[in-house]
């Protein structure tokens, strides 16, 4: 059974049957409502970072140093790393269609529609593509992770390609930041995110980009979902919605 632990904001903690640790986006050190800090991971195989976002690959230098963990990521953050101190070699850099494999896990890039800017120590800015993934995992389960995207229509192409069974789905936006605009939606509404998930034929959507569950967003994705499945029967797919720490679990055996 794969194990799909939710660590806050977008970071994910994957626990394959085969006992492979793969990290999403880790952002937990500074951020207080992360159940767990980095020094409390265990050992992590395998990094996926979807783009140059603080709230997504903060922390990825220090596990990725401390365990010699892979690192699978676009262009511009494989620089920002590498700025960081995080050996080349650790990292496979990737864009959207380009399928790689590490630790025996197979990953193909698929398209976000998001930004990725990162600036480096010397003060040259960079700009990349940020990355969805399809997360091909040893039991055969496929897993959708969006990113940040926005809605898109060719999400209804990365279902009918790829199938995948999970989704890890950015419904809302919790601005924990004083720094940044008061956003008035995240870049998928419930109603957009719901509607991704509809067209993606997902199994169970896992819902994420937030802190605390307890957010009107977040209740209103799962209300939606809910009535996609009273209206539609059991195809429609399964909301899973959780505190950080909360634990999922699924294999497509």
């Amino acid at each position: 059974m794969n194990r799909f632990q939710f660590l806050g904001f977008a970071s994910f903690l994957i626990t394959t049957d085969t006992g492979l640790n793969i990290l999403i986006d880790p952002y937990l050190d500074d951020n207080p409502k992360a159940p767990v800090k980095t020094d409390a991971l265990p050992k992590i195989d395998l990094i996926l970072v979807s783009h140059g976002a603080f709230d997504h690959m903060k922390d990825t230098p220090k596990i990725a140093l401390r365990d010699g963990s892979k690192i699978i990521c676009g262009g511009e953050t494989m620089n920002l790393l590498i700025d960081q101190g995080v050996p080349k070699g650790q990292i496979t850099n990737s864009v959207w269609g380009l399928t790689v494999e590490e630790c025996g896990i197979r990953v193909r890039p698929v398209v976000s529609m998001h930004r990725s800017s990162v600036r480096l120590s010397g003060g040259t800015a960079m700009d990349g593509f940020a990355l969805g993934f399809i997360i091909y995992l040893p039991d055969g389960t496929r897993v959708y992770n969006a990113s940040d995207t926005a809605l898109f229509s060719d999400m209804k192409l990365i279902g009918e390609l790829h199938k995948p069974h999970v989704g890890l789905m950015n419904v809302t936006i919790e601005n924990c930041f004083d720094f940044l605009p008061e956003f008035l939606t995240g870049e998928m509404t419930p109603y957009e995110a719901a509607l991704a998930c509809q067209w993606l034929h997902l199994d169970y959507a896992v819902a994420c980009h937030y802190a605390d569950k307890d957010n009107d967003d977040v209740r209103e994705f799962e209300r939606l979902l809910n009535l996609m499945r009273d209206q539609n029967g059991e195809e429609a797919p399964k909301p899973v919605v959780m505190d950080p720490g909360g634990v999922f679990e699924y294999s497509v055996r």
